[in-house]
Order: C-alpha cells, then structure tokens, then sequence
C-alpha cells in the first residue's frame, strides 16, 4: 500500500523535529513496515495498532525521537529490550544501521515477526535473541552492551534492574517514558544506587501532531552491577519497589 501524502508529510515533518532528513527510500522502508505490521497483527497481537496516524506518530516518530539523545559511536553494541514489534531500534536502524543490534525478545511470534523484518530490510547488523532478560544478564550478556533502548517495558525502578547487569561500564540506558516522570524517579533513587546508574540527562518531548507529552531519560551505569542482580522476575516483581 502506497503512503498517503499527509501521511507521508507526517513522516517528514516529524522526523525533522528529531534532527532527521529522511530520504523517500527511506520513507518507502517506513511505509513497508507499516504494512508489515499490519499483516503479521491478523495474527499476533504484536502492539496495538490504529490509524496511519497513530502507527507514523505513536510508534514511528515515538522510536526516531530517541535520536535526540541516542548517539552511538562507531562499534558500540546496542540492544533493544522487548522490543515486540520492533520499537524503539528498528526505525532508528532504518535510519542509521551502522551500530550493531541485539534484539532480546523471549517471545516466539515476535521474535519471528523481528526476524522477518531484518531480514526484510537486510539490517546485517542485527539479530535476535530469544532470552529472558534477567536469563540473558546472568549469562553472555552481562557487561557486553554499550547502550540498552528499552520502550513501554517496566517503571523505571524494574528497568534499572533489568537493563543495567547488561551495560558495560559508561554505557547507557535509554528510556521511553510518559509525561509523569516524576515519581517513576522517586521510586528509583535506590535502584540507582544499588545498581550503579546515574540519571544523566532527561529529555522532554511532545509528539508532533499528537500533543502527547513524552520523556526520554538516559542513566549511564558509572559503578559495576553487584553479581546479585538481576534476580529472577517472580523475585523483582515481587519487590518492585527495590527495598533489598
């Protein structure tokens, strides 16, 4: 299906608010993912899914937002945590696929539908695979990452806990978060501390088009992980409000 020119204008016009000039090739790649989605969503709940609108702003735009705070150098490895239908590291990586890509995603049918989408695009730089976070921390992942993007997954204080084990030291977490910020940062002082992060930028945003106000928050990991963590998620759902 071909975009609908102010479909196509929201695209551009939103891209460009995160410092992005995207070329029609690129905006045809936008496009064909769409249409992907759509497909594979007959049959698995992958995210929800509305208007043109809201798949361009709310997933698109939402994702290439990041790039306000989401530089990579030259080989830093990225991973995306539950990344379900592909956001926030697919659009960036239809952007910009130079940084190598791990997308940790437990679930089988996304899993697949991430894997079709590599392969569609030919992102040789990414992969899938199929863990659990806190499995995947305890095991080869643990300190090999230089950033972990992380969107709609847990409250700040779980995130902490389930991403910072996978960073190497100065490397960082990206997150996506609501408008309300505040208290999600409350109940994470301790996280922080315990785990060894350390908030260091917060990036407020609104969705063009939408009005929906967003946060984008980076934690760089200044002190190693204790061995402790993370705990399996019966124990960190349990415990979310980390007082170990």
């Amino acid at each position: 299906m071909s975009p609908a020119p102010l479909a196509e204008r929201w695209l551009l016009e939103g891209a460009e608010e995160s410092g992005l000039q995207l070329t029609r090739e690129q905006v045809a790649l936008f496009f064909r993912y769409r249409d992907l989605l759509r497909e594979a969503n007959r049959t698995c709940n992958l995210t929800a899914l509305g208007s043109d609108e809201e798949i361009i702003i709310k997933h698109f735009l939402d994702s290439l937002s990041g790039r306000l705070l989401f530089h990579p150098r030259p080989g830093e490895a990225v991973l995306d945590l539950g990344p379900g239908g592909g956001f926030p590291s697919l659009p960036l990586a239809l952007v910009d696929g130079s940084f190598p890509l791990l997308l940790l995603e437990p679930r089988q049918r996304p899993a697949d539908f991430l894997e079709q989408l590599i392969a569609t695009f030919s992102l040789g730089k990414a992969v899938v695979v199929r863990q659990r976070a806190e499995t995947f921390a305890r095991g080869e992942g643990r300190g090999a990452f230089d950033w972990v993007l992380a969107r709609a997954v847990a409250r700040l204080n779980v995130l902490l806990e389930l991403s910072l084990p996978l960073l190497r030291l100065d490397g960082r977490l990206l997150a996506w978060k609501g408008d309300s910020i505040g208290e999600e940062l409350a109940d994470a002082e301790y996280a922080l501390e315990e785990l060894g992060g350390e908030v260091e930028a917060i990036q407020p945003l609104t969705l063009p088009y939408w009005g929906l106000g967003r946060n984008l928050v980076l934690v760089r990991k200044v002190r190693p992980t204790p061995d402790r963590y993370p705990r399996n998620w019966g124990h960190i759902f349990r415990c979310h409000q980390l007082s170990l």
